[in-house]
């Protein structure tokens, strides 16, 4: 595909300053939390090492978010700048609480020491190994304290009304695309109880909010992350054939892909077909409040307001993609500040949106309004096609959306899937991870074996089987961020291997 042939139509020239929460999503509290001069002096003073610690701290029980800021205006009438650090410290000691204190460690009912599952695993070390893995569920376990739910106003975290599993450390909430693993792990170790309720949460947060946040807290109430509900819940189904739950979440799911397609499509034409993709593209043109000091830091040498917002909109994208860092999204391939994540149309999102139309056409199917006869005889996957309108209307939907992806996103002369920018009108054909994720999502033609037997060959002929720890998430060896080599991330390693195991090739 030469360069000419994908054409954007609808590309942005100035950025507005757009806030990461505000009065509409996040009353009485967004002037704490997400922005204002409390929490620009915090971050100036450098009150904390880590920018997260003050955001995620709850008012005092009586305090009010109004009164509070009232005082400190009334306390510091002077600029941030001449602001003294032991000053702000005596305040925030004076009407907050210690970060965490919202949250409580909840017992697992359906936890068993030796799940049934783990006898099947025939090493004795791996065997072991998991059983380790397994006790860990009892100290990553945490539910919302009622007080979040009757006193919103107080607290950064969002409330949810199940409990639910964390990541650990400083992510004590609940996060998005992690949820995904952690799902498949509880139900592996025989807790669909604690996946289901999991699952109920993600469903309350996109009924509230029609998408499901970055976290669970408001200051990421303008960013998600790779849209995995719809997996989250095939999965679960694959595990319980629980129908009852299946029909309380289509319309779920649905509502949520009805949030990519309106906020994070963007409409171009490849070879005179137009069509949709979608990206990376949080509207926010602020430091990240759980990352302020940094954001703020990594921007002073950017002189232009304009750039800077634009810089600011960037980061908080690339931190929707779940890849935060990495030299994929640099211009340069080495420094932050060149970053243009919402130049680029990636290929693991959309190959992550065509698994969520697969998933919705097939489950319909699975309710008994099924796939229509022709995808029957395309689809070698697990899934249960069969002939009615709904299913059949969004596995079509999936069908055309997968032969306008292999359009995108296929460069014949690299036998692989590379993410496209609409800068540079080109391919980025340096070996990312992402370029395996269409095996994982099946976002091909299901009778072909060409494209996973191609892609094997590429990512062997670039040399990433042959490290001993893993498949590196890249190759960019100067960026020095964490989605770049050497690191390997768990999350893509086990997307590789599952897709490739999908493919059924014989290599």
């Amino acid at each position: 595909m030469t360069p000419q042939e994908i054409v954007w139509e609808n590309e942005d020239k100035v950025k507005d300053k757009i806030q990461t929460c505000d009065q509409y999503n996040a009353p009485g509290r967004y002037m704490i939390y997400c922005q204002g001069k409390l929490l620009q002096a915090v971050m100036a003073t450098q009150l904390y090492k880590d920018s997260k610690t003050f955001v995620d701290q709850p008012l005092k029980e009586g305090r009010e978010g109004a009164k509070v800021l009232a005082e400190f205006e009334r306390m510091f009438p002077q600029p941030v700048a001449e602001i003294k650090k032991e000053d702000v410290r005596a305040f925030v000691d004076a009407n907050f609480d210690q970060e965490g204190h919202e949250l409580k460690e909840c017992q697992l009912a359906d936890w068993s020491a030796y799940p049934k599952k783990f006898q099947l695993i025939k090493d004795p070390k791996l065997r072991h190994f998991a059983q380790q893995l397994n006790l860990i569920w009892k100290e990553l376990c945490r539910e919302v304290k009622p007080v979040v739910k009757n006193y919103p106003e107080r607290f950064s975290l969002i409330y949810v009304p199940h409990p639910f599993v964390v990541p650990g450390g400083r992510f004590r909430e609940f996060y998005y695309w992690d949820a995904y693993w952690i799902v498949k792990g509880l139900l592996i170790s025989g807790m669909t109880d604690t996946a289901k309720s999991m699952i109920l949460n993600f469903a309350h947060m996109i009924n509230n909010y029609g998408f499901v946040p970055n976290g669970g807290r408001i200051y990421y109430l303008r960013r998600s992350q790779p849209p995995l509900f719809a997996p989250m819940v095939y999965e679960y189904y694959q595990a319980t054939r629980d129908k009852d739950l299946i029909r309380e979440m289509l319309p779920v799911i649905e509502k949520e892909y009805n949030f990519w397609t309106s906020n994070r499509s963007l409409p171009i034409t490849v070879n005179g077909e137009k069509m949709n993709m979608f990206q990376y593209r949080t509207p926010s043109t602020v430091p990240r409040p759980e990352s302020y000091r940094e954001d703020v830091m990594a921007a002073e040498s950017i002189p232009e307001e304009n750039d800077k917002r634009a810089f600011y909109q960037n980061i908080a994208s690339a931190a929707e993609a779940g890849w935060d860092f990495s030299a994929r999204w640099f211009a340069d391939k080495a420094t932050l500040t060149t970053i243009e994540t919402t130049n680029i149309i990636p290929v693991d999102l959309n190959a992550y949106i065509c698994y969520n139309l697969h998933i919705m056409g097939n489950l319909h199917g699975e309710l008994g309004e099924s796939a229509s006869q022709h995808e029957r005889t395309l689809s070698k996957s697990s899934f249960s096609p069969g002939n009615s309108h709904k299913s059949a209307a969004w596995i079509d939907e999936y069908i055309k959306f997968r032969g306008q992806f292999q359009k995108v996103f296929w460069v014949e002369r690299a036998k692989g899937w590379y993410d496209y920018n609409l800068r540079t009108k080109k391919h980025n054909t340096d070996f990312y991870a992402a370029m395996a994720i269409p095996l994982f999502t099946q976002c091909y033609e299901p009778l072909s074996m060409i494209k996973p037997d191609e892609i094997y060959g590429k990512m062997e002929e670039m040399g990433v089987f042959s490290y001993t720890g893993g498949i590196p998430t890249s190759l960019q060896k100067h960026s020095g961020q964490q989605w770049d080599f050497p690191n390997g991330w768990s999350p893509l390693n086990h997307m590789i291997i599952e897709g490739l195991r999908k493919s059924d090739d014989p290599r």
